[in-house]
């Protein structure tokens, strides 16, 4: 009689025994999962991806309105509809793919316990489906900006777009690093659940999207790029359209060491809860 072999898999142990070459060999999950992410999200509904561009757009005409019109709020000299939709794109990007991430195993509860993969495919995975929102409404800021150019309102177009992938790295990094630590602390605290809208919503208002970097006096900025990345990251975006900007080095620093830091410990803390996530959920 043949002996029978049994292969167990079990998660890695270790709290620092990453195995990213292992997320690697399952990349083809990775883009299925990113491919369901795009499909679902628009599935039975009458505009379809059109609300890529009518969401930001909306938002952008009621800031306009209310923020700019009403309360005054300066825009450091910029044309508010473009000073709010350069801002809007990035923001709408990583709220996207911390809400997904910090989902991750409440919606995935029902596969998760009956199949084995990198638990990681899936919150990354939302960064690329992401990716295609932020490609169309970058586009769509982009012809905002090439109007405002024929108008002469501002620059336009220059050598500066070519910082934009690593800007979109950045962000992505600190958003996935948010993400991670919500997802593994809802695994075991469903109050977290309730808590992320919440905490996403107050972001929107103490990072500068309705009111520009330099707004903040210049003693705290590198405190605040410590405490908040992403307020350097919309500096850093905005730059690339405006060619202004009030976040130098020392800020720069800042954001990527805070932003390194949460995303390590969010790797971590993410794969130490897989091994017992379902036995929470």
């Amino acid at each position: 009689m043949n002996a029978q072999q049994t292969t167990i898999i079990t998660p890695r142990r270790g709290w620092f025994d990453l195995d990213f070459w292992h997320l690697w060999r399952y990349r083809d999950l990775l883009l299925l999962f990113a491919m369901r992410d795009i499909k679902v999200r628009y599935k039975q509904t009458l505009l379809g991806p059109a609300w890529l561009i009518l969401q930001p757009l909306a938002l952008t005409a009621a800031l306009t309105t209310v923020i700019s019109g009403i309360a005054g709020i300066s825009t450091g000299g910029h044309p508010a509809p473009i000073f709010y939709l350069t801002a809007l794109v990035l923001w709408s990007y990583f709220s996207q793919v911390v809400s997904t991430a910090s989902q991750v195993f409440i919606a995935n509860g029902h596969l998760f316990s009956k199949i084995y993969f990198p638990r990681l495919v899936v919150p990354v995975s939302s960064l690329l489906s992401n990716s295609v929102a932020l490609a169309i409404q970058l586009g769509v800021a982009l012809a905002f900006l090439l109007w405002y150019q024929l108008t002469g309102k501002v620059d336009g177009l220059s050598w500066r777009l070519a910082f934009f992938p690593l800007v979109i790295i950045q962000i992505a990094a600190f958003s996935l690093a948010v993400g991670l630590c919500l997802g593994a602390s809802t695994a075991k605290y469903r109050d977290t659940a309730h808590m992320t809208p919440f905490l996403i919503q107050i972001w929107l208002f103490v990072t500068p999207i309705i009111f520009p970097f330099s707004a903040i006096p210049e003693q705290y900025r590198t405190l605040t790029g410590f405490l908040n990345p992403l307020a350097v990251i919309i500096d850093e975006w905005r730059w690339c359209f405006f060619g202004t900007s009030a976040v130098g080095a020392p800020q720069i620093a800042a954001a990527l060491v805070t932003t390194s830091v949460v995303l390590f410990i969010g790797v971590v803390i993410f794969q130490r809860v897989e091994r017992t996530a379902m036995d929470m959920l």
